[in-house]
């Protein structure tokens, strides 16, 4: 793929919408754009990664094993994998494998954090995206109890 062509791809993902060009040109040309097979792993539990990646096409499903029964967890297009690993300093708990095809840009660690720290609309979209994830979470938690109570 051609710069522009990544640039435009991340201009039209809510993460990279309020980023300056300059520096949108920066995480495309500093991001390593990767591309999966179906059933490829992205991330391995037992591996782990310091690195965070970016769904550009293509479905992702986050697994985990907990006792006898398998967790899963669909992730598409748009979505950022790693970052809660990265910023909370605790390892990555479960996989990442590619359910379809996967174009993907991992930005490395160091670039990640140069981001969050001189790109204030970068952070204000992590902290957004964090923040609507953990209300799903939440919501389906409660939701849960309310079946069970």
């Amino acid at each position: 793929m051609t710069l522009e062509t990544d640039l435009a791809c991340l201009k039209s993902l809510p993460l990279f919408q309020g980023m300056p060009g300059a520096r949108l040109k920066l995480v495309a040309l500093m991001g390593e754009r990767l591309h999966f097979e179906p059933g490829a792993t992205l991330i391995s539990e037992a591996d782990g990664s310091e690195d965070v990646f970016v769904i550009l096409s293509g479905e992702v499903e986050f697994s985990r094993q907990r006792g006898s029964e398998m967790l899963r967890v669909q992730k598409d297009s748009g979505s950022i994998i790693g970052d809660v690993s990265l910023l909370s300093g605790h390892r990555f708990l479960g996989d990442v494998k590619a359910k379809s095809s996967v174009s993907a840009l991992r930005i490395p660690k160091d670039l990640f954090f140069e981001l969050l720290h001189t790109v204030p609309e970068f952070g204000l979209a992590v902290c957004r995206d964090l923040a609507g994830r953990l209300y799903r979470i939440v919501s389906t938690v409660l939701h849960e109890e309310e079946a069970f109570s």
